[in-house]
């Protein structure tokens, strides 16, 4: 497995730190990126970018069991225990996105004016979810409008 290092180039995660994605090898990466399958965990677009990276070379540790056993947080030396931990909140994450895919409207870069439409009585109100800066989001939310950010993972393939 290849670790790469990927950003999110769209409005609303354009402050947001980089984030790790695995991939098999880069004709794996190639195909998924080419698909639209790798997506923010922040906002879920798809205007993701690889960053360059160096290599990371494996070095042989002489680490006791037990040390490993008393380091209450994911290092690489228990890296099982962090894999265990990253697939639990990912699995957490998908059933998230199901449920809000199955419960509501996808209206992507109109969600910010959606909901001020519900808002003010122009439309009907109705649960949507959909794409909006950091910036609008944080509007909406000083305007007393209940709005959640839901990392949007991609799918367990």
């Amino acid at each position: 497995m290849i670790k790469y290092k990927l950003k999110c180039q769209s409005d609303c995660c354009a402050v947001e730190k980089e984030f790790d994605g695995w991939f098999q090898n880069i004709d794996s990466y190639e195909k998924q990126k080419n698909q639209g399958l790798i997506n923010c965990p922040v906002c879920g677009g798809d205007k993701v970018v690889k960053l360059l990276t160096t290599p990371n070379l494996k070095t042989t540790h002489n680490k006791k069991l037990e040390d490993v056993n008393n380091n209450k947080y994911p290092t690489e030396s228990n890296s099982i225990l962090a894999n265990d931990h990253l697939k639990n909140i990912s699995t957490i994450l998908r059933t998230i996105k199901k449920e809000i895919q199955k419960n509501s409207t996808f209206v992507g870069d109109e969600f910010v004016s959606k909901v001020r439409s519900m808002k003010e009585g122009k439309i009907i109100e109705k649960p949507i979810h959909g794409h909006g800066t950091h910036k609008e989001i944080q509007e909406l939310r000083d305007d007393g409008i209940d709005v959640v950010n839901v990392p949007w993972i991609s799918d367990d393939h």
